[in-house]
């Protein structure tokens, strides 16, 4: 469905009003997908069953070593899960593991030493040069690092102010990297791109809004998905999705499915993001929180529900968390849980003991994969590392 780039939903004017483009990066007049009530349907968890075609189940190893606390996020490289850990009062760390869960080891080290990190903000993968770029606002460096983990020599660079409080970092070509940052303290950056080096900033997108709330994240989740040759990004409280291809962004998605009919516009002078927040959330207005992409669907995350979007089909379905475990004839696929697409498949995280809860049911209903889920839940206990969930999913029929 194409819409003339007057149509734009109010919430992303709103949006628009506060924000402004400020580089030379273009932005295109709006000629993408309106996605709304009559394009998505609903649907149960245990419904989209049928959707699965198989599963994956990789327990991550547990060790002194590779303890994981609260995954923040995970990306998967050369055949590697990097999973990014933060703990209550500790350093966010970079962890490696195998296609099939081995621990392999960490990024770097976090202290005061010659090559080590203080804090991590943010990190980007580099292909062409198969190493792990990661901005420190401790020290105020970049460090690169092996995918073994070890310092590469003579590699620090001073880090850009520009990059301070950045959220996420994504590489999209061999010299163009998305920079991430969310409604923050300190600077009034949204969106931005640099080129490899993380040197002289493009800013795309900044905001007038402010955050006084120690520890907010405008981004409950992951920001950025990605479709082939092209990149789709969200904005703190938008109903849009930017889409960013050779040097170009322009609105792709604009989703109306929650909020047809409602609008909120704050005044001038009503700049606190969680104010501003609460509000739209009082007016029952609800926003994309996160999203996930493979090479089929696009997962809309939202707080009580998500929306996997068919890009091919262009419809969707609706599904609200939560289900009938008692139902279930498969592993549960739970779209908000998800933190990583490629190809036909999605990632989920799972402790362990809701992994054990879910495995005990489908065996005892007979259900799909029994045998492989019973005999890694016996191998598992709740004080072990997560275990990632691989969905390969089926088209949608039409």
């Amino acid at each position: 469905m194409n819409l003339k780039h007057k149509t734009v939903s109010l919430f992303y004017i709103l949006i628009l009003l506060q924000t402004g483009c400020t580089s030379s990066d273009k932005l295109t007049a709006y000629n993408g997908e309106l996605i709304s009530r009559t394009n998505v349907t609903q649907r149960t968890i245990e419904q989209l069953d049928s959707l699965i075609v198989s599963y994956d189940f990789i327990p991550l190893e547990t060790g002194d070593n590779s303890l994981l606390s609260n995954i923040t996020d995970i990306r998967y490289h050369d055949r590697k899960f990097f999973v990014t850990s933060s703990g209550a009062g500790s350093s966010s760390e970079i962890l490696v593991f195998d296609s099939l869960g081995k621990y392999l080891n960490r990024i770097g080290r976090i202290g005061r030493g010659p090559d080590e990190y203080l804090g991590l903000s943010a990190w980007y993968f580099d292909p062409q040069l198969k190493q792990v770029i990661l901005v420190d606002p401790g020290k105020r460096k970049i460090f690169h690092y092996g995918i073994d983990g070890n310092y590469v020599p003579n590699s620090e660079t001073n880090m850009e102010p520009t990059l301070h409080n950045v959220k996420r970092l994504y590489s999209i070509d061999s010299n163009t990297v998305i920079a991430c940052y969310g409604v923050n303290s300190t600077n009034n950056n949204l969106l931005a791109t640099y080129p490899a080096n993380l040197k002289k900033q493009k800013p795309y997108r900044k905001t007038r809004l402010t955050c006084t709330k120690p520890g907010n994240s405008s981004y409950p989740s992951n920001p950025v998905g990605r479709d082939g040759d092209a990149y789709h990004v969200m904005l703190p409280l938008s109903d849009t999705i930017l889409r960013y291809r050779n040097g170009t962004w322009e609105p792709c998605y604009v989703i109306t499915y929650f909020n047809e009919g409602k609008s909120y516009k704050p005044g001038k002078k009503e700049t606190d993001f969680e104010e501003i927040r609460q509000r739209a959330a009082e007016r029952n207005f609800r926003y994309i929180r996160g999203l996930v992409e493979n090479d089929r669907y696009i997962l809309f995350e939202y707080l009580g529900g998500s929306i996997l979007w068919d890009k091919q089909a262009k419809r969707g379905t609706y599904v609200a968390d939560g289900y009938n475990a008692e139902r279930l004839n498969g592993f549960p696929f739970i779209p908000h849980t998800a933190c990583y697409g490629a190809d036909d498949y999605f990632v989920s995280v799972m402790t362990p003991s809701s992994f054990r809860d879910n495995a005990e049911t489908i065996c005892k209903n007979n259900g799909r994969q029994s045998d492989e889920l019973q005999r890694i839940a016996a191998k598992i206990s709740e004080n072990d590392n997560p275990v990632l969930i691989v969905y390969h999913l089926k088209r949608q029929s039409r």
